[in-house]
Formats: C-alpha cells, structure tokens, sequence
C-alpha cells in the first residue's frame, strides 16, 4: 500500500536526520534521457509485454568504466550506451553489433568464454507479429574486444522452451566447480517446461535440464546462483509467480534436487525479483524474493515480499514482516546494496502496476539498520513512482558507491547518481577474476569475500553471485562498506577470498577507499599465497587421500580437480614450482 504508518515515518526521519540517503536524478543530460522501454505487444504471448523489462550493465570495451544494454523490446533496436567517463553515455549499438530489432528482454552478463571480456546472454520471444511469439530466439553475444557476435544457435542456448515462446531472466554460475560458466534461463510458462538449465562443455552447452533434476510447473521470472550451504556449491534459486518459487540443492555431481521445502523457502505468492546478502550479518546468505502486497490480504498464501533468513545451513526463517520489509506495493526487480557505507547492505525495490490501489505507489529504499529495516521512498531522492520493472546497480562515476539504474515498462530509464553523505565511512569496490590458468570462474564467481575492520567486531560479507533483480544483470564488481564514523579514522582492513576451488587469498592490510583488482590463485598454488613451492605440496599431503568435496582444503588440494587427492596432484604443484 502507498501510505506509510506514522511509527515507520517517525523511525526513518529519526535515523534519516543523522545520515540521509540521498540519491540524485542524473538522467537529464547523461545521454539516457532519451531512451524510452518499448515493447511491440504483437512479438509476445499473451499479454506478457506488461511484464518486460531488462538490463545489463558491464564494461562492455575494457575502458574501465561500466556500459549499459538496454533492449528496447521490440519495437526499435536495442541499445549499447558505452560510458564516456564525464557522466555521460553514447550509444554505440550498431557499431558493436547489438542493434537488433527483436522482443528483446532478460539480460545476464558475464565472461562466459573466459577470454577476458563481458559477454551478454540476452532472451527474447523473437519479432514474429501474430501475439504468439518465437521458439528459439534468445541472444549470446561474444564479446571480441568490444564488438559482438551471436552465438547462441551455434552454442546451443538460443532455444529453452521447445514449445512456447519465453524470455525471462537468466544468471551465469559454476554449477561443478570446473571454472566454466554455466547458464540458468527461466520461462514465464508453468507448462512450456521454458526454465532450462545449460552446462557449458568449453565449445558449446548442454542442456542438462533432465539429468537429475526438473523444474517443470514453474512460472519462472528470475533464476539466481549463490552457495546456501556453505558447501563451496552453488544452489539455484529461481523466483516465479503463483507460488511456485523454488530452491534446488547442488549435489556436489553435476545435479540438482529440488529443496524447496527443506530449505523453508517458496512461501511467496507471486516470486517476481530476487536478491541475496547477509541482511542480519549472522554469517550465512539470505534471500529476498518481491511479491504483490495487497491492503485486503487474498484469501490464501503469503501477503508480499519474503525475507528468507539462512540459519548457516541453507535451512531458512521467513522473517519479512518482523524485519519492516514486506510491503513493497506490486514489487518486481530489487538489488541488495550498502548505500550508505555502514557494512550492512539496503534494499532497492521498484514496483509498479498500473491499476488498483497500486497506481502512483513509490519505489522504496529498505535501509537496513542492524538487520531491521525502515522503508524509504521519495524522501530519499527515488521519486519515480511509476511502472518501474527493473533495477540494477553500478559505479557509473567511479567514486566507491553505487549508484542505481531503473528502468519504467514503456517508460524511461533513470540514473540515480548516489550522493549519500559518508560521514568517516570508507569502501572498497573489488574486480575479481578468473579464468585462464586458474580454477576459478571469471569474476570469482562462487567467492566469499570477508572484510575485517582493525579494533572493529563487526566483519562484512559478500557472495559473488549471478541474478540478483528482475530479468537484469548488475555491474560484476564486489562493493564493501566500512563504517568507521563511531572511533578513529580506520587505517587497516583485512580482506580475505574464499574462492571455490578451496584456495584462499588474504590481504592483511588493503587500502580503503580503493578499487581493486584481484586475480584467482593459479592452479597449483595451493595456499593462495601467489607462489608455487612447498608450503604448497604440504598442504597437498595434509589433505592425502579427501575426496569430499565439500571440505575446503580437499577442494584446494585437488589440483588436478578429479575428485581425489593423490600423487597426480603433487605432481601437479612440482610442474609449476617457482611461478
């Protein structure tokens, strides 16, 4: 509902008055203020134009600064606004081979190849004008060195429903830990079978979809990896309407089983977006789905968003009310995000449905004070109140915080430049890679990055992950805020990489205030201590024998990556000693 109660409106100004969240519309003049969202309601099934909506944000050209895709839906070509570094943007879409007209709608962005450029997987229900759509008519983009190319025929993922016409959203995750990216795609189609699970095999995919695992009966808008057990595998997560949400555990073989249930996740009624982040810092991921929230409660099922509260195994507390996170209006895409710098990561939410008690309803800010969280609106900066689908975070200006992109079904797109005071708060901003000659997939996906503080308690994490939003792909950077306002200015913080391979990385003294760029260990250093030699081949002989791979050090001793530690891999660090 779009009235706030005079507790939640006290609560906020209260804490508003000591450090507000400001965000600041920057559209005007950036370049982007003429783009309009523009669905060709003819291309699409049914009535779905009304739910499209995507975006992809990268550094498309290896400049360093973050580029937006936007797909237009149809009607005109997609956009490739290329970041020009002074606050504004340029189109470079037909240049670089993104000009398509097509119903273009989910974007999810990575290096897929690992090459060392971002790739973007695009779906789309095709340009066919008869409100039935096309199969088999989504887009892989191989970047080479700033131009694209479509693969997507060629690779196997152009098609997942085999029968109906879907296009949601998809994310990128090393589903066995064998440093390639594989894809997850979902479909809005309970009967279409359109959510799609495709291995990447190194020159193509496979769609492993039946091998162990189904997730038919499921109108799926967003998937999303990230580890929930904290066994080193990521699970898949996908958000869908009509309650049919799901949870599936990675069983550490190349499968997937669904645990829904188990895990205590899937009581929301309509799943739309979906975002992930350690909201109560207990040391475990949490998840938060968006749903509809209605002033007259339906008669069945669970009112709003849902709070899905890890308790360290991946078993989970719904806990959305109690937290002040429930309400969202008609909620779609939402990113978790620390805009403030506090360590404690916010909520963005857009909503939006044009009729009912739902029109002219605020996008919403959930700040998070010490995992309880006060909603925001336009007091915040965020006075869009529209049909909004989508959002999606990047350092667009590259000044350690980050700002916001939303993008408004048959409406603009608006960049929100984050101008919140910082008050003696610092921040890191992390690139991470992997890839070649490493066992990491690239950008660290599957990484748990921890921030410790000098003469601070309090620890930061984050899990490197693909899908958090709405049929969107935010920039793959890792962002950590430091609140240092309540003592001295800080002068040390130890930063330590929990890659998935088991190897781990520290720095026992980073500098805030900084952007970083942290490469996975190779293959054979063992310790992650950027050297190859013998502290290597003994953490090789201490793990003698593991094939569990759920346990970190055999992971890290597993060289060869064949499930075993033995004499191969041994071998395996003498092969490299001295690099």
């Amino acid at each position: 509902m779009v009235s706030l109660c005079a507790a939640v409106v006290l609560v906020a100004a209260t804490h508003a008055d000591a450090q507000s969240i400001v965000l600041t519309d920057v559209t005007a003049g950036s370049g982007l203020d003429a783009f309009s969202h523009n669905p060709n309601a003819l291309a699409v099934p049914g009535l779905l134009e009304w739910t499209m909506g995507g975006i992809g944000v990268a550094d498309f050209n290896g400049d360093g600064w973050p580029d937006i895709l936007v797909p237009r839906g149809g009607v005109s070509t997609d956009r490739l606004f290329i970041n020009q570094g002074k606050g504004t943007f340029v189109n470079e879409a037909a240049a670089r081979g993104v000009a398509a007209v097509h119903a273009g709608n989910g974007v999810s962005c990575a290096d897929f190849d690992g090459d060392g450029d971002v790739d973007i997987f695009l779906t789309s229900f095709g340009t066919a004008t008869d409100n039935l759509g096309q199969v088999g008519r989504h887009r892989l983009y191989r970047n080479d060195g700033g131009a694209f190319t479509d693969v997507a025929v060629a690779l196997g993922v152009a098609a997942t429903s085999p029968v109906v016409s879907t296009a949601a959203g998809a994310a990128w995750g090393d589903l066995e830990l064998d440093g390639d990216l594989d894809l997850a795609v979902c479909g809005y189609s309970a009967s279409a079978n359109g959510n799609r699970v495709f291995r990447n095999d190194g020159g193509a995919f496979t769609d492993i979809t039946g091998a162990g695992f189904a997730v038919q009966g499921t109108w799926g808008f967003q998937p999303l990896w990230v580890d929930t057990t904290a066994d080193g595998f990521p699970e898949l997560l996908i958000a869908a309407d009509f309650q049919t949400s799901r949870a599936l555990r990675n069983q550490r073989n190349g499968t997937l089983a669904l645990a829904t249930e188990e895990f205590g996740m899937g009581v929301d009624r309509n799943g739309m977006g979906i975002c992930v982040g350690d909201f109560d810092r207990n040391g475990a991921v949490d998840t938060y789905v968006t749903s509809i929230f209605s002033d007259v409660p339906p008669p069945a099922g669970f009112n709003g968003n849902t709070l899905y509260l890890n308790q360290g195994t991946g078993v989970c507390v719904q806990d959305a009310e109690a937290r002040g996170c429930v309400d969202g209006g008609w909620g779609w895409g939402a990113v978790a995000v620390d805009l403030d710098l506090d360590g404690w990561e916010d909520i963005v939410e857009v909503n939006g449905r044009n009729g009912g008690e739902w029109i002219g309803e605020a996008e919403y800010v959930y700040r998070n004070e010490g995992g309880v969280f006060t909603r925001l609106g336009a007091q915040t900066g965020l006075a869009l109140a529209a049909d909004a689908r989508c959002v999606a975070t990047l350092d667009f200006d590259r000044d350690g915080d980050l700002d916001l992109l939303v993008l408004v079904n048959s409406g603009p797109l608006k960049l929100y430049r984050n101008d919140t005071p910082r008050a003696g708060r610092r921040w890191l901003v992390l690139e991470l890679g992997g890839g070649a000659g490493t066992r990491c997939a690239p950008h660290g996906l599957g990484a748990v990055v921890t921030c410790e503080v000098e003469g601070s308690a309090e620890i930061v994490r984050r899990w490197v992950h693909s899908g958090s939003g709405f049929q969107s792909s935010s920039e793959p950077v890792v962002h950590l805020g430091v609140d240092a306002s309540a003592g001295d200015k800080v002068a040390r913080a130890r930063l330590t990489v929990a890659w998935p391979s088991g190897q781990t990385t520290v720095y026992p003294d980073i500098a805030l205030d900084a952007r970083h760029v942290i490469a996975a260990p190779s293959c054979a250093d063992v310790n992650g201590d950027g050297a190859v030699g013998a502290p290597d081949v003994a953490a090789v002989l201490a793990a003698w024998g593991a094939t569990d791979r759920a346990q970190r050090a055999m992971r890290a001793a597993d060289v060869q990556a064949d499930g075993v530690v033995d004499a191969r891999d041994v071998t395996a660090v003498l092969a490299q000693w001295g690099r």
